[in-house]
C-alpha cells in the first residue's frame, strides 16, 4: 500500500543546509525508502509523488521530482508527473536567477550566510540539478510536453541567463530549440514531385534533417532516386536515436554521414517561368533560414552538386537515449504539384 500521507509529511517538512548539501542521500532516508518500497504500480507512485510538488519545501519537492524521473525511466508514464515538474523546474529557475542576481557564488561560507537570510534560494540551488534531470527525461519522451514549455513565457531568457551556473541547461537548451510540429515541403522539379514531410525532434541544424529526409526519400522512393548512393545505415540509426548500442555510442565520434540528395533554395527563370534549383542550401543553417513560401517552409531536389560530409556526433549529438528524431513523409498528388509550380512561377504582378 502506498504511504502517500507519509511522503507528503516528509516533503512539507523544512530541510536544512547540511540535507541540501547531502544532494541524494535524501533519497536513503527510511521515509522516502519505505514509499519506494511500497510502490507495485509506478504510474499510481507518479501520480502520488506529483501531488507533493506543489508547496513542499524546496529542496525535498526537489528531489521528489527526482524520483519522478526515476519512476519514469523504469516505465511510469511521461504524462502523469511532466506538466507539475516544468513547473517546479520554473520557479527553481526563478529562485537561481535570484540568487545569482544576488552574486552568490556557490561557496559554503556563502552558502552559509544566504540559508539564513533566505533558504529557498539555497535549496532550489541545491535541487535544481536533479529537478532538470528529471526534466530532460520527461522532455525526451514527449514532444507535447515540448511544445507547452516552448510557450512559456520567459523560459529561455532563464536558460540562457543561468547556463553558466548549471551544466544541465544546455541539455535543456537544445531540447527547446528542437523542432516539433513543423513541416517542409520538398519539391522535385526534374520529375515533378512534391513530398510533404513532417519533423518531430529534430536537432536545429539542417545537417538532422538532410540525415533524415535522405533516409526516408529513399525509402519511399526506392533506391538510386535522384541517383543517390544508399543511405548508411548506422548514421541513419544515430539521427534518429533509435536502437542504438554501446558499440554505436563508442564509434559515434568516428561517424561521418554524407550528402545523398540535393537540397537547394527554389528558384524561378525569368522570363520563361521556369521553376529551378538556386543555390545549394548549406547544413550547417538553422530550420528557420528555409524560405516560406505560401506559408511553408520551401526547398527544392536535386542530384547533389557536390560531395559533403560531416560528423554526426558533432552537429548532432545524442541529447538522451530516450528522445528519437523522426520525419514522417507523404507524396503529394501530381496535379497538386502542377498547381504548385504553375502559382510558384507565375509572372509577378504589376
Amino acid at each position: 500500500m502506498l504511504r502517500t500521507p507519509g511522503i507528503a509529511a516528509f516533503t512539507g517538512q523544512p530541510s536544512d543546509l547540511a540535507e541540501c548539501r547531502a544532494g541524494t542521500d535524501l533519497i536513503g532516508r527510511p521515509e522516502v525508502q519505505e514509499f519506494l518500497q511500497s510502490i507495485t504500480d509506478p504510474d499510481a507512485a507518479l501520480g502520488e509523488l506529483t501531488g507533493v510538488l506543489d508547496g513542499g519545501d524546496a529542496f525535498r519537492a526537489g528531489m521528489m521530482a527526482f524520483v519522478c524521473g526515476v519512476l519514469v525511466e523504469r516505465g511510469g508514464s511521461a504524462a502523469i508527473p511532466v506538466d507539475a515538474v516544468l513547473a517546479l523546474m520554473e520557479r527553481h529557475l526563478l529562485l537561481a536567477k535570484e540568487r545569482a542576481d544576488g552574486g552568490a557564488d556557490g561557496g559554503a561560507g556563502a552558502d552559509d550566510e544566504l540559508f539564513e537570510r533566505s533558504p529557498d534560494l539555497v535549496r532550489a540551488h541545491h535541487a535544481l540539478p536533479f529537478v532538470l534531470l528529471a526534466a530532460m527525461t520527461m522532455l525526451s519522451r514527449d514532444e507535447a510536453a515540448r511544445r507547452r514549455l516552448r510557450a512559456r513565457p520567459g523560459i529561455a531568457a532563464l536558460v540562457d541567463a543561468l547556463q553558466k551556473h548549471y551544466e544541465t541547461l544546455y541539455y535543456l537548451r537544445e531540447v527547446l530549440s528542437l523542432v516539433d510540429g513543423r513541416d517542409v515541403l520538398l519539391i522535385d522539379v526534374r520529375n515533378r514531385r512534391g513530398f510533404a514531410l513532417g519533423l518531430t525532434g529534430v536537432r536545429d541544424r539542417m545537417y538532422h534533417f538532410f540525415a533524415l529526409a535522405q533516409d526516408a526519400l529513399l525509402r519511399h522512393a526506392g533506391p538510386g532516386y535522384l541517383d543517390a548512393e544508399p543511405a548508411d545505415p548506422a548514421a541513419v540509426r544515430y539521427a534518429r536515436n533509435r536502437g542504438l548500442t554501446a558499440d554505436d555510442h563508442r564509434t559515434a565520434a568516428d561517424l561521418l554521414d554524407h550528402q545523398l540528395l540535393g537540397f537547394f533554395y527554389p528558384g524561378v527563370k525569368r522570363p520563361a517561368g521556369e521553376a529551378v534549383t538556386g543555390l545549394f542550401f548549406p547544413g550547417s543553417a538553422p530550420f528557420e533560414a528555409i524560405p516560406v513560401i505560401a506559408g511553408v517552409p520551401t526547398l527544392f531536389l536535386a542530384e547533389r552538386s557536390f560531395h559533403a560530409q560531416w560528423s554526426p556526433g558533432n552537429m548532432y549529438p545524442v541529447l538522451h537515449e530516450a528522445l528519437e528524431s523522426r520525419v514522417s513523409l507523404r507524396e503529394l498528388p501530381s496535379e497538386d504539384v502542377e498547381a504548385w509550380l504553375a502559382e510558384f512561377t507565375k509572372p509577378p504582378s504589376d
